[in-house]
């Protein structure tokens, strides 16, 4: 019964985008990506330049595409193999380009623990709590991977106005930030994934997120997308912001 609720919960995400629900069969279809930014497209019309940090496997590339069909998008990962199917996926698809490194508050190299659930990869290593709740996490290879900072970084990219900076990155949002406290005057929008127990060993929480964003210049517009356990507990909300002007 779960799977039917399931599948009667994507074809309505399909539909409402407007994405059909034939692109469900396409590789790197994400509902999540999808909802997530079907929501946002309600408060931001136009984007030109998405920074798409923590892409994955092209996921919210992909469905970024469809809202946003426009927008060159810059789509950061630091795993090789999850890299090479990120390539693979957007291959055919024009503007998006991609990347094989991590972004963070410094220049070099970082230890990273690549989650054998890749969407858990984190250079944080995964809480107790979440192997608990989420126990296809458990399991992870260290390895080490380049890093570079937005700040030395953003302006070598071709950048138009309005700009969407998307992080993802599993507890080390507020690290890229700290890397691009130079730049983020040019960035329009961010969303990022936010905590509100401790999935990741020493990631800040919401409260600690919500006041460094607004102490940068950006106010809260709203969540935009969330993680909930099956006995209705929300982990981790997605929220967006706007630099204040």
């Amino acid at each position: 019964m779960n799977l039917i609720f399931k599948l009667a919960d994507a074809a309505k995400v399909f539909l409402q985008s407007g994405r059909g629900l034939t692109s469900l069969l396409k590789k790197g279809v994400s509902i999540a990506s999808t909802q997530l930014l079907h929501n946002c497209k309600h408060y931001i019309p136009e984007v030109n330049t998405i920074l798409d940090v923590g892409a994955n496997r092209g996921q919210f590339a992909l469905s970024a595409k469809h809202f946003y069909p426009g927008a060159g998008i810059h789509s950061f990962e630091p795993i090789p193999e999850v890299y090479s199917t990120l390539q693979q996926n957007t291959r055919h698809i024009p503007r998006i380009h991609t990347y094989n490194f991590a972004l963070g508050s410094t220049n070099g190299v970082l230890e990273f623990y690549a989650n054998h659930y890749s969407h858990a990869s984190s250079a944080l290593h995964v809480s107790s709590l979440q192997q608990q709740l989420l126990p296809q996490t458990a399991e992870a290879d260290q390895i080490k991977v380049p890093v570079k900072c937005m700040d030395d970084l953003l302006p070598t990219l071709p950048v138009k106005a309005p700009v969407l900076l998307k992080l993802d990155v599993q507890g080390f949002e507020k690290e890229v930030l700290k890397g691009a406290v130079h730049c983020l005057g040019q960035i329009d929008y961010l969303l990022f994934e936010t905590s509100f127990v401790q999935m990741y060993d020493g990631e800040p929480l919401f409260d600690e997120m919500h006041n460094y964003v607004k102490e940068l210049g950006f106010e809260f517009i709203a969540p935009v997308g969330f993680l909930q356990t099956d006995d209705l507990q929300i982990l981790q909300m997605d929220l967006l912001y706007k630099r204040r002007r």
